[in-house]
């Protein structure tokens, strides 16, 4: 977010944004391979299993912000997060291709001239950041030759996987862990500016999609709190669970509920 009241941000924001890494390759789980994409401009970090699975519908999994800002409320030096969560949740997903996207400029800020301070923070939301998304989740789709993608996403991730969700005709499912959907209620309930520049997810509170879509959401979560979560999902008639949870932790070990429930919605 923008530096709303300066450490008063710095105080909300923290369990949002993972602490920062070093710009270098993500820490690629055991049988993956890690790779950088060209997508919009961006070089994104993207990982897949090095022994794909076979299937039609390609799960891609979308990082979380990272560290947008440091405590002071500005920039950070690196949205490089040190614990990936998005990356853990795509390890542990059980059925069918899968793959692993890094929001512009984690792990490739060093080698990404479009790399600024403002892509990862106040514009992280932006129709940049979006085409970006849109266009690496393009690549891993025709480099798996999936027909279908299943859009899931962890914090932020989340929020940008259902913005890639409304925009998108080749969306099989959605799933979101611990992600504001209202993003302009988000920001609101915490007293926090607006965020002029999220033109991509903005609306996303109160558009209606008839994709099968399930959002978890973490009872013990300060960030992304439950019952603005779960006010949203019934806002938008789409199913939302709330799990014994904090915001970054442990949702990798929820994977398979989220797949249950879209198994559920998918029966005749």
């Amino acid at each position: 977010m923008r530096r709303p009241r300066g450490a008063a941000l710095a105080a909300a924001l923290a369990p949002l944004l993972l602490l920062a890494g070093c710009a270098t390759a993500p820490p690629a789980p055991e049988g993956w391979t890690v790779r950088d994409v060209t997508a919009g401009g961006h070089l994104l970090a993207a990982a897949t299993p090095s022994a794909q699975r076979p299937g039609s519908v390609l799960t891609v999994v979308i990082e979380g912000d990272g560290p947008a800002h440091d405590p002071a409320g500005r920039p950070s030096a690196d949205p490089t997060p040190r614990r990936p969560v998005g990356l853990a949740i795509a390890k542990a997903w059980p059925t069918g291709p899968v793959a692993w996207l890094a929001r512009p400029c984690q792990f490739t800020r060093a080698r990404d001239p479009a790399c600024r301070p403002e892509t990862w923070s106040r514009d992280r939301f932006g129709p940049a950041a979006f085409a970006a998304l849109d266009a690496g989740v393009d690549a891993l789709k025709a480099a798996t030759g999936a027909r279908q993608v299943r859009l899931v996403g962890w914090s932020g991730g989340g929020t940008m996987a259902a913005a890639l969700t409304a925009a998108r005709d080749d969306v099989a499912g959605l799933v979101t862990f611990a992600a504001p959907l209202d993003i302009d209620h988000w920001t609101t309930a915490r007293g926090l500016s607006p965020l002029p520049q999220a033109e991509a997810v903005r609306g996303l509170g109160s558009a209606r999609s008839p994709v099968p879509q399930v959002h978890l959401l973490g009872a013990r979560d300060r960030t992304v709190r439950p019952g603005e979560g779960l006010e949203t999902a019934r806002r938008l008639g789409v199913e939302a669970q709330v799990a014994d949870e904090a915001h970054d932790c442990c949702w990798p070990h929820r994977v398979g509920e989220a797949v249950a429930a879209l198994e559920r919605q998918a029966r005749p």
